[in-house]
């Protein structure tokens, strides 16, 4: 029995998922969807990387002749746009919606792999790394918001959260009401409205980071 456990080990070892070391675009590409990168820079100088699959897999190379309605996905805590893009296509959110007929845009909030360029920051500076879900929603939601919006050429859009991407939509609408009226619909997953409910490691660190940052202010 250990003989073909091991045995079971080398050949899981050398069946190498390929999409093990993509990017959320190439994952996309992978499967056969056409993808754009955008940049979305905030008012306060972050420059985040937001994808857009403009068509199925179906219509590919005709979106040009055809307005899709648009949709934005944002992504959970500690995630990226790969969480919906991450499965085959029929169990991928960003390629579902795409195949049934959405201008699907994928956002990387700030902090994230794909959210870590600023206009005058880096990475390694303190300053970078000093914000909250607040600002989260009062800029970066915004401003993927217009920018995709303007590449569409629609008035409002669709709009799905999950987790921390359902708060900071929470918190955008009642900070910045005007973008009310930009969102025509919103599909909340795993809804957060206070972070008092939250348990396990997430709200470990939540009260580390309070605890620490206590400390600092001494």
């Amino acid at each position: 029995m250990l003989i073909l456990f091991l045995i079971g080990l080398i050949f899981a070892a050398s069946a190498q998922d390929p999409e093990e070391t993509m990017t959320p675009a190439e994952m996309i590409v992978h499967w056969g969807y056409e993808v754009e990168e955008h940049d979305v820079i905030t008012d306060d100088g972050f420059v985040l990387s937001m994808l857009r699959i403009p068509c199925g897999r179906a219509s590919k190379g005709a979106n040009a002749s055809c307005r899709r309605p648009p949709i934005l996905l944002v992504h959970g805590l500690f995630q990226d746009s790969t969480a919906f893009v991450m499965n085959p296509p029929e169990s991928s959110p960003g390629m579902i919606l795409a195949d049934a007929g959405f201008d699907v845009f994928l956002l990387n909030m700030r902090g994230t792999t794909y959210g870590q360029r600023h206009l005058n920051l880096t990475t390694n500076d303190s300053e970078f790394w000093k914000f909250s879900m607040d600002d989260m929603a009062k800029y970066d939601a915004p401003a993927a918001i217009d920018k995709a919006l303007a590449l569409n050429g629609a008035s409002s859009l669709y709009y799905i959260g999950h987790s921390q991407g359902t708060m900071i939509s929470f918190l955008m609408l009642a900070e910045r009401p005007e973008y009310n009226r930009k969102v025509r619909a919103m599909f909340e997953l795993a809804p957060t409205g206070t972070e008092h409910w939250v348990r396990g490691l997430p709200s470990l660190l939540m009260w580390v980071s309070d605890k620490f940052e206590a400390i600092l202010n001494v």
